[in-house]
């Protein structure tokens, strides 16, 4: 009893050396009640830091409320919030590459032309709580809890609720609000939108979500609320091919039309994403040996007239790794010219994709995916006063969307080539971004006068005939 007193003694200094610091990390102050706010003197672009525990309550309320006081001041805001993974916090490397991302969104030349208020909103929470060189990685289990948590709990989804609907009061003259979501960033994304997109109200009708797009990179979820939300919408929804959009079922509900380029949620998949691929079937499977799991049901596989298949298959995949769901891809057409009068430096095929419509969901990637881009963060913090000179190194290719299969429903779970995405942190690249402004021009095509179309609200339809819907099925 002694030598295990004695070990643990000795083993305590250490396991609390190697636990990540609590947050906040950017906590507001009578001194300093703008501390979780920061950007260049010029304005260019505002940086806000919300936190929250492991139990998904705000660990400073101040936070949000100096974030919504930035959107309120701005006349026309273009606010991205971003919920980070495994391994990150307030303070990590994440931030910084953020931090670049909002800077080069903020230099395009359309986003200057439009004037546009580029604000950003870090959602952080302790995705790391151990910082010992491999014992980190066994944080895999209560990170992906923990991500579970806040999604399932009140504060995340309140607080992105009011910071959309803020850019779309009345006053603005332009908004625009994009979610977007890595790893158990983006498991926390897409649990707490999901209910919000099959909301119903009071009136019998389904609320409209605040917010104009949601993304999620490489998503470490089981895909077990993903079939369910694709299932529903297959349930709802019917495609039509002729008009490019998905169609209420239920009868009178012709005003419940999404057009495809427009769908409730985009999930992107790396071809070449290990983590997801590979660790995450390995770790659920450890997880349910551990808890003597053996059971599954036979669930529905969704747009598959009746398929079932053991709900295992949802547990330890992720949806961008799931056979069943996957329903797009992104293909290559083939190396390219440049296309003319682009005005952008850096990474011009942002500046390509954004200036023209895409309506064979066709765009541009412009560089060689190579990590150019990280040698802007330095020791994780970001310079934006820095001058970034274009790599020299430019390869143009054209890739396009491409629908594959499986249920045709406004989610697209997307495989994206590692040439765009390389790996599970591959996000921030410049490719990726590219392929960024693309799906939003894609989603916010541009008019006959040349400006972006402004989304019109997406009514959800109330339940459908089930006769019909099943003859539906069976043609």
């Amino acid at each position: 009893m002694n030598v295990s007193i004695r070990i643990i003694a000795l083993a305590l200094p250490i396991l609390v050396a190697g636990c990540a610091s609590y947050g906040p990390f950017h906590p507001n102050s009578s001194a300093q009640p703008l501390n979780s706010v920061r950007g260049p003197a010029d304005g260019r672009y505002k940086l806000a830091f919300i936190e929250f525990g492991d139990q998904g309550s705000a660990l400073d309320t101040s936070q949000r409320t100096a974030a919504l006081e930035v959107i309120h001041q701005a006349k026309r805001p273009l606010l991205l919030v971003y919920i980070h993974g495994w391994q990150n916090n307030a303070n990590s490397g994440d931030v910084c590459r953020f931090e670049h991302f909002l800077d080069t969104v903020s230099q395009f030349p359309e986003v200057r032309a439009a004037k546009g208020n580029v604000i950003g909103v870090y959602i952080a929470w302790r995705g790391i709580d151990i910082t010992l060189p491999v014992a980190k990685f066994l944080t895999f289990w209560s990170r992906k809890a923990t991500g579970e948590t806040i999604a399932a709990q009140n504060g995340c989804l309140a607080t992105i609720s009011e910071l959309a609907l803020a850019a779309r009061a009345p006053d603005k003259q332009l908004h625009r609000c994009i979610l977007l979501g890595h790893s158990f960033g983006g498991l926390v994304l897409e649990n707490t939108i999901s209910h919000s997109i099959l909301d119903a109200s009071s009136t019998g009708t389904r609320n409209t979500s605040p917010w104009d797009m949601a993304v999620a990179f490489n998503p470490a979820d089981s895909s077990i609320g993903t079939r369910q939300l694709v299932s529903e919408l297959d349930y709802l929804y019917k495609y039509d091919p002729n008009r490019h959009a998905y169609i209420g079922r239920a009868s009178g509900t012709e005003a419940s039309v999404v057009d495809e380029n427009r769908p409730f949620l985009i999930i992107l998949q790396s071809e070449n994403d290990q983590a997801t691929g590979q660790f995450f079937p390995i770790g659920t499977g450890l997880f349910n040996v551990v808890n003597l799991r053996a059971h599954w049901d036979r669930v529905p596989v969704p747009g598959a007239n009746g398929q079932k298949v053991s709900e295992r298959e949802f547990y330890t995949h992720t949806p961008g790794n799931n056979k069943y769901l996957v329903n797009y891809k992104v293909v290559p057409l083939g190396d390219t010219p440049a296309p003319p009068n682009l005005l952008a430096k850096d990474n011009r095929a942002v500046d390509a994709n954004a200036l023209v419509n895409h309506p064979d969901y066709s765009f541009y990637t412009s560089e060689r995916n190579d990590g150019h881009e990280d040698k802007f963060c330095v020791n994780g913090n970001y310079n934006p006063d820095e001058v970034r000179p274009p790599s020299g190194k430019e390869i143009w290719r054209r890739w396009q969307f491409v629908f594959t299969g499986n249920a045709r429903v406004p989610c697209w779970i997307v495989r994206v080539p590692k040439e765009i995405i390389w790996g599970h942190g591959g996000l921030w690249s410049d490719n990726s971004v590219a392929m960024l402004a693309a799906l939003l021009r894609i989603h916010f095509p541009l008019n006959a006068e040349g400006k972006a179309a402004s989304g019109e609200p997406r009514v959800v339809p109330g339940t459908p005939d089930v006769q019909k819907l099943n003859r539906d099925k069976l043609r």
